[in-house]
């Protein structure tokens, strides 16, 4: 086994990459240590902050090797190459804007969505309390909040709940008058 190839399988590159790396003597003509070394960092980089499909990182990686003119400066083309085409999502707990796209944590939305409800459902209590201190305000401000949450997560168990919540409110109106 050749010295660059124990370095690459005792890295910490995706499994597809490694045997890429150990498998192509096209690329292993290519590649050096500092190079490898510049693709683990960048890997780990994005690993410890990012969810990303490994494989396309790699597939990136491999053709960052061929197309790059300067291998001096394959880090940063690396980089830009990663940062343009792969998507990341990342891994924070709660929410995230990145690109495109609104990233939202399935708990985070079941939190929200739960006490949401319970704002909502304090509305409905005061109805069957015949509590004459209702605040309507605060009753359509859940009520918007249970229609948004419901645009943004296909759920149906909460489109039954604002269904039956605007059902409520709407024989409530109707009484009312």
């Amino acid at each position: 086994m050749s010295e660059i190839e124990t370095f690459v399988n005792d890295s910490k590159l995706p499994s597809q990459l490694k045997e890429y790396f150990t498998a192509s003597e096209s690329i292993q003509a290519l590649i050096t240590k500092k190079i490898l070394s510049e693709i683990e960092d960048l890997y780990i980089y994005y690993i410890s902050l990012y969810k990303f499909d490994t494989s396309e990182f790699s597939a990136f990686t491999i053709t960052s090797l061929k197309k790059c003119k300067d291998l001096d400066s394959f880090y940063y083309y690396l980089k830009k190459v990663i940062d343009t085409n792969l998507e990341l999502k990342s891994k924070d707990k709660s929410f995230n804007c990145g690109r495109d796209y609104l990233f939202l944590n399935d708990d985070f939305v079941d939190i929200l969505f739960k006490e949401t409800v319970v704002e909502f459902c304090d509305f409905i209590d005061s109805i069957y309390k015949k509590n004459e201190n209702l605040n309507l305000k605060k009753t359509y401000i859940s009520l918007g909040k249970l229609e948004l949450i419901n645009r943004l997560i296909s759920n149906t168990d909460y489109n039954k709940i604002l269904i039956s919540g605007k059902r409520v409110l709407e024989q409530h109106e109707s009484n009312k008058d």
